[in-house]
C-alpha cells in the first residue's frame, strides 16, 4: 500500500519505525511544524521528523490540513491510506477523503474508553485495570469512528506512563504489519462504536498536574504520579519552591493528618497529609533545576527549607 505517515511525538516516530520494517511505501511524513524549546530557543524538529529524514522521506509540516494547497499536495500522492499516531492536528473531512482506503488512526486506549489528547495519563491517572490500542477508522468526530482491531493489556501496580507508552510500542511491533495486511486485504471488519460508555481524556496543562493534597486521596494523587511520570512529572510548591514528584505509595494511617502536611518518618523518608487524612509517603521528586533524587536525600539536603515549610501546597 501507499501510506502517508502523520505523527509527531516519540510514540509515533516508534509506529514510524515499525512501518519501515514492512514492505508498504511511504510516499510522505505528516509531523507538526518545527518548535522553538530550550533556554536558547533552538528550533528542534520532532522525534517523527528525524525518523523521516533519516530514511530519506518527504516531510510535509503544514500548520493546519485545512490549507488548501497541503490538501492538493496529499492528493497528488495518492495515499491508500493516511496512517495517525498522535499527531496533534485536526484532520478536516477533505482530507479524510482522500486516501482510497480511508484514514486509520493508531489510538492509545480501548474506545470508546478515553477519546482525546491523554489517553495514556488518564488510563493511570483514573486507576484503571487494562487499556490498549485501538485500530480506528477516523471520521469528523473526535475519536468516534469505527473500530477495527483492539489490543488489550494489564496494567501493572506501579505502572507509568513510560512504561505503559513502551507495552503499547511493543503490542505494535507484533501486530500492525499483520493488521495492515489483514486491512488491505479487506478481512477486517468495522464496529460501531457504542454510544455509551465513552470518557474524554483532555490536554495535559498545570491544573491536571499540580497536586491537590485536600482535594484526591493518597492512592489518587500516587496514581496521578505515575501517570506523569517522567515525561511531566506532578508538582506541588513548598514555599516558593515548585517541586516535582515522580514516585510515590500510599501508606497506612490510622490518625488524622491536615492535607499537605509533612511528616518525617523513622526511615527519614516524607510522609504527606492528603485528603480524608490518608497519607503518601514521596519515594523520588526534584527541586527545581536539580536531578532527580530520593526524599531521604531531601531531607538531608535541604533542611532549611522544610524547618521553614511545613505543608506542600
Amino acid at each position: 500500500m501507499k501510506i502517508i505517515f502523520a505523527g509527531t511525538p516519540k510514540f509515533a516516530s516508534e509506529h514510524l519505525s515499525i512501518l519501515l520494517g514492512g514492505e508498504h511505501e511511504i510516499v510522505a511524513v505528516l509531523t507538526q511544524p518545527d518548535r522553538k524549546s530550550g533556554r536558547g530557543k533552538k528550533i528542534s524538529f520532532s522525534e517523527v521528523k528525524e525518523i523521516a529524514l533519516e530514511n530519506d522521506l518527504k516531510v510535509l509540516q503544514p500548520a493546519s490540513l485545512k490549507d488548501v494547497e497541503i490538501q492538493k499536495s496529499i492528493n497528488n500522492l495518492k495515499p491508500d491510506i493516511i496512517l495517525v499516531v498522535a499527531y496533534g492536528l485536526l484532520i478536516p473531512k477533505t482530507v479524510l477523503d482522500i486516501p482510497k482506503l480511508g484514514c486509520i488512526n493508531i489510538h492509545a486506549s480501548l474506545l470508546p474508553r478515553w477519546r482525546g489528547a491523554s489517553p495514556i495519563e488518564s488510563c493511570i491517572a483514573a486507576g484503571d485495570s487494562e487499556s490498549g490500542i485501538t485500530m480506528m477508522k477516523m471520521s469528523e468526530g473526535l475519536d468516534e469512528g469505527p473500530i477495527l482491531k483492539k489490543f488489550v493489556c494489564h496494567l501493572d501496580e506501579k505502572e507509568t506512563l513510560e512504561t505503559l507508552e513502551k507495552k503499547f510500542i511493543g503490542m505494535s511491533s507484533e501486530n500492525l504489519l499483520q493488521f495492515l495486511k489483514d486491512y488491505e486485504n479487506k478481512k477486517i471488519s468495522e464496529v460501531v462504536q457504542p454510544t455509551t460508555g465513552s470518557t474524554y481524556a483532555n490536554k495535559i496543562d498545570n491544573t491536571f498536574k499540580r497536586i491537590n493534597w485536600a482535594g484526591q486521596t493518597a492512592g489518587e494523587i500516587e496514581n496521578k504520579i505515575r501517570a506523569l511520570n517522567p515525561k511531566y512529572g506532578a508538582f506541588t510548591y513548598l514555599g516558593e519552591e515548585r517541586i516535582k514528584l515522580f514516585s510515590a505509595s500510599p501508606k497506612k494511617n490510622n490518625s488524622s493528618v491536615e492535607p499537605g502536611l509533612i511528616l518525617i518518618n523513622k526511615e527519614g523518608s516524607l510522609e504527606v497529609g492528603c485528603k480524608d487524612s490518608s497519607l503518601l509517603e514521596i519515594e523520588t521528586l526534584q527541586m527545581p533545576g536539580k536531578r532527580i533524587i530520593s526524599s531521604k536525600e531531601f531531607v538531608r539536603g535541604y533542611k532549611s527549607t522544610l524547618s521553614k515549610n511545613l505543608k506542600f501546597s
